[in-house]
């Protein structure tokens, strides 16, 4: 089996096919394909000569090139990849170090403070990238030496999830797992030589793993500084970007902003979005703004990204642009084409076209199992299938309808409600920019129904608009309060944070909302 191809096999004849073209840009600094290949390999050996194979090594940097650099040369070497949000709180670094056994941690000087308080005084070999008297610059001009390939069943990453529902959890990935990944990708979306794709998410997540396949392609890749919005713009107008990929959120913000229409998105041919919902105002704006190029992807860390996708025409239910109600709302798609997916009852037992069940499905990019927890692994892997926790329905067209998080459905009156549904309702209101439904223990209902509505910038809206608004759409599921703020907060990767909207709202506030309603 270790005699079989991996993704860095390809990336050498990638590097070799495309030598002279501009693989990367970072501000001022690019790296042509040859030039990129060879400072990986160098890295790689350095990395070698002062750790053994399978160590662990975590990224908690901000993004910058050296990230992607050290993302090849850590396969390369046959290390374990541990990525980490920059925008991570103390804690989470500390846990994903410890229960990682992180032997390494490559950082910045933006980040190094917080893995000094993380390693507590641990002798763990740290390495700041952007400091020139470090141990970087004798990585980056270290001999490249002939490095044994991994396994494809070598373990390739141990990827955390968000802890916005618990502690996170280590995601076993191997080798084979992100070449399934890149297949998938390769396969199904429309990934061009000619590209130029803006990377505004963090490497860490999603973004970074999109670098593979525009690489293997001879896309040039380009980093926005800081993950800033207006730095995005500008450089689509200045580089000619062709492509970005980015969180709702992200798309939220970019269609709400001052004087967007008047930037020059001509180069623009795709976009992709996911990880979350999207708010239907978002989506109607967007696709105002820049036409039907929006492809929308599911997927979940357990799975790596590639589960479904809905492609741009299928946006629209007559498969063109059209109005507003000919969207499909709600949609995710179908599964990608080395995918199989099943709608299931808790009893495992497949669902009907249209009844509710769990998402479950099989393919070679499924993870190999969480770290160190066995019981969560059992839970979520059974009999060849992954059980994602997501809840959704089969349309008779074979297209997958996302309901909400398992976990997340409320209980309220006796009748289930999934909060996702609401939220799409909440938002197809002209004056609501982003909602967030939560539940809490309620007396009379057992679980009530709260909405968290972030108004449009420049329109107002209140609670007797909403609720008037949502009770003949949704009925008994109108939720019972309706709490706006100016943002909703959001985790590292840019998705919203329910835990938080409990604790930072309802712990301050549950009183004063309880005397009002009374």
């Amino acid at each position: 089996m270790s005699g079989l191809p991996g993704l860095q096999t390809f990336a050498r004849a990638a590097a070799r096919r495309h030598g002279g073209s501009v693989a990367l840009k970072d501000g001022e600094r690019s790296w042509t394909f040859a030039a990129f290949d060879a400072l990986c390999d160098r890295i790689a050996g350095g990395l070698a000569a002062k750790l053994d194979r399978g160590d662990r090594v975590a990224l908690f940097m901000a993004n910058r090139a050296e990230y992607l650099m050290l993302q090849f040369a850590i396969e390369r070497a046959g290390l374990v990849r541990v990525p980490i949000n920059a925008r991570s709180p103390l804690p989470e670094v500390r846990h994903i170090l410890e229960d990682s056994g992180a032997e390494a941690v490559f950082c910045d000087s933006g980040t190094l403070d917080i893995v000094r308080q993380a390693l507590g005084g641990r002798n763990v070999w740290t390495t700041t990238v952007d400091d020139s008297a470090g141990d970087w610059p004798s990585l980056v001009e270290h001999p490249a030496g002939a490095l044994a390939p991994p396994s494809l069943d070598d373990l390739c990453s141990l990827n955390y999830t968000s802890g916005s529902s618990g502690r996170p959890k280590g995601i076993m990935l191997t080798h084979r797992n992100w070449l399934a990944v890149c297949r998938n990708m390769l396969i199904d979306r429309d990934v061009r030589g000619d590209d130029i794709l803006a990377h505004i998410g963090p490497l860490s997540h999603a973004s970074g793993s999109y670098f593979i396949p525009w690489f293997l392609r001879g896309g040039c890749s380009v980093i926005v500084p800081g993950g800033r919005i207006e730095t995005l713009l500008d450089l689509i107008e200045q580089e000619h970007i062709t492509v970005f990929t980015c969180v709702p959120t992200v798309l939220t913000r970019i269609v709400n902003r001052p004087g967007i229409m008047s930037r020059d998105f001509s180069s623009l041919r795709a976009i992709g979005y996911g990880a979350e919902p999207i708010p239907l105002n978002t989506l109607e704006k967007a696709l105002a703004l820049f036409g039907p190029i929006l492809t929308q992807n599911y997927g979940q860390s357990e799975a790596y990204m590639t589960i479904t996708f809905l492609t741009p025409s299928e946006h629209y239910q007559q498969g063109e642009a059209g109005g507003v109600g000919d969207l499909r709302i709600g949609c995710i798609g179908r599964p990608y084409t080395c995918v199989e997916v099943a709608i299931r009852r808790p009893d495992g037992t497949l669902a009907m076209p249209g009844e509710a069940g769990e998402i479950t499905l099989r393919s070679e990019h499924v993870m190999r199992g969480y770290w160190n927890l066995p019981e969560e692994t059992g839970e979520a892997l059974r009999d060849g299938w992954l059980w994602t926790g997501d809840m959704g329905r089969e349309g008779d067209d074979g297209r997958i309808y996302l309901v909400g998080r398992r976990k997340e459905m409320l209980i309220s009156g006796g009748f289930n409600i999934y909060p996702q549904e609401i939220e799409a309702t909440l938002t197809a209101h002209a004056a609501v920019a982003e909602a967030a439904v939560v539940g809490v223990a309620d007396a009379d209902w057992g679980e009530a129904v709260i909405a968290f509505v972030a108004a449009v910038p420049g329109e107002r809206v209140g609670p007797p608009d909403l609720s008037s608004y949502c009770k003949p759409l949704l009925g008994y599921r109108t939720p019972k309060r309706f709490i706006l703020v100016d943002e909703l907060p959001k985790n590292g990767a840019g998705k919203i944070d329910k835990r938080r909207l409990k604790e930072q709202f309802l712990g301050e506030r549950e009183a004063a909302l309880q005397a009002a309603h009374d």
